[in-house]
């Protein structure tokens, strides 16, 4: 029981000597133990916010590549074939939503012997139309239901050779017509005024009446 007692008065002693080292520890202990769990704290808060940030930002780029597309599509130029009699065929890149009237203009207008009574002026355009302008008096027709000379989508590829205005290029766009056939073509029609009918293509070297009836459906004047 003494010892007991003579321990016990030790630990005292000791206590009491190094209260004040004990009570130092026990507040150093206590304070990195605060700052580690503030250190944990401010890490997942900032893993949250990267996390939030990361998806406003990729919800950005979505809705910004979303929003282009749509304008894309709504404004998308169209790419229009002018042919015939206007003074300046080609092709020429619109804005969609424009009428027949519109890419006529771009192309400079009618030319004097143009048949503007059988175009369809109002007709609005789609990508890729063909849009033909025959001679007035032209016997040739397109394949085009609401407008002799405007052929659409895949009636483009329906479009007459016009004989009396197509030139080199166009011209070899006929079954198994190279570019000496096609200049002969044009020297014909330069000498002998124009065709008067498709039939007389027969007249050109070259051309004879199994060629005609190859030909007949593609040719007009």
């Amino acid at each position: 029981m003494n010892k007991i007692l003579d321990f016990s008065t030790q630990i005292k002693e000791i206590i009491d000597e190094h209260a004040y080292k004990i009570l130092i520890g026990l507040l150093l202990i206590a304070f990195s133990l605060g700052l580690v769990i503030i250190l944990i704290m401010n890490q997942n808060s900032n893993d949250a916010n990267n996390v939030a940030t990361d998806y406003s930002e990729q919800s950005s780029v979505v809705a910004s590549s979303s929003s282009y597309k749509s304008q894309s599509g709504a404004s998308g130029d169209l790419y229009i074939d002018v042919k015939g009699e206007v003074k300046h065929p080609g092709v020429y890149q619109i804005p969609s939503n424009k009428r027949v009237t519109d890419v006529i203009r771009e192309a400079g207008g009618f030319k004097a012997d143009a048949d503007e009574q059988n175009v369809n002026l109002a007709k609005v355009l789609n990508d890729q139309d063909v849009v033909v302008v025959n001679k007035k008096g032209a016997s040739g027709s397109s394949s085009f239901a609401s407008s002799n000379n405007t052929l659409t989508g895949n009636s483009a590829n329906n479009v007459k050779i016009n004989l009396n205005t197509a030139d080199l290029n166009e011209l070899q766009k006929l079954d198994h017509v190279g570019e000496k056939k096609a200049k002969k073509i044009i020297d014909y029609r330069n000498q002998h005024n124009g065709f008067h009918s498709i039939d007389e293509i027969k007249q050109v070297s070259g051309f004879g009446d199994k060629t005609f009836e190859r030909l007949k459906d593609s040719l007009e004047v």
